[in-house]
């Protein structure tokens, strides 16, 4: 696998510092920028080179929510990975609904911090175990009744890719457990997108949870 360009936005110059020191340290990763605000990891992307951005929330000028967003609009298949000293609600399902695939806090181990970088690399949904139990518990009351116009969009293997990536399994989990390869899983995936009118896939496993297409995860990290 190719080296992960990660870019990181935070306001605080000493956790720059210190993120950039532990991802530098790993011989899959490089650190090829950082900012101070949201705007520069909006900038970064949007030159290209960058494949994830590890971000705060809440930052001068544009804020974690707002970046995220226009990561997103600019680059959907750009995995932003939120870190975080904060964790309430209101920011937990903003970030999430702007684009967010992944939520960590600050107090996470170092070598977790690495862990996730690689699996959103992977294309994994990455939660840390108290934000993961509050996006299931936050969420609508699965339908025990899913709506049987949107079930007949999808191949019934389109619907076993959707039920691993709401397990939070990147594409080459998915492969390995559905015996299948690589190449034909991001096809799949890149057609359940395409179906639901989503761009990115954790919000396409949250709305598959919502609807009652698949079954509802448990609240582990993934």
């Amino acid at each position: 696998m190719d080296s992960v360009r990660v870019f990181i936005a935070d306001d605080h110059e000493l956790v720059r510092y210190a993120l950039r020191m532990l991802l530098e340290n790993e011989p899959d990763i490089v650190v090829v920028g950082e900012s101070a605000d949201g705007e520069g990891a909006v900038e970064a992307v949007a030159q290209g080179g960058v494949d994830l951005v590890l971000l705060d929330l809440r930052m001068p000028g544009i804020g974690g929510i707002e970046a995220c967003r226009q990561i997103k609009e600019r680059a959907p298949d750009v995995p932003v990975l939120v870190l975080t000293s904060f964790g309430d609600d209101d920011e937990v399902f903003g970030v999430l609904a702007a684009g967010a695939g992944g939520y960590i806090l600050k107090d996470t181990r170092p070598e977790l911090v690495v862990q996730a970088v690689r699996a959103m690399a992977e294309g994994q949904a990455v939660f840390d175990s108290k934000i993961a139990a509050r996006v299931i518990a936050g969420q609508p009351e699965r339908d025990p009744d899913p709506d049987e116009e949107l079930r007949s969009r999808f191949s019934e293997r389109e619907l076993e890719v959707l039920q691993l990536m709401a397990e939070g399994m990147g594409n080459k989990q998915i492969a390995h457990a559905l015996w299948i390869s690589e190449a034909t899983v991001k096809t799949h995936v890149s057609h359940i997108l395409r179906k639901m009118g989503i761009a990115d896939r954790t919000q396409a496993a949250l709305l598959a949870v919502r609807s009652g297409l698949v079954t509802q995860p448990d609240g582990d990290a993934g």
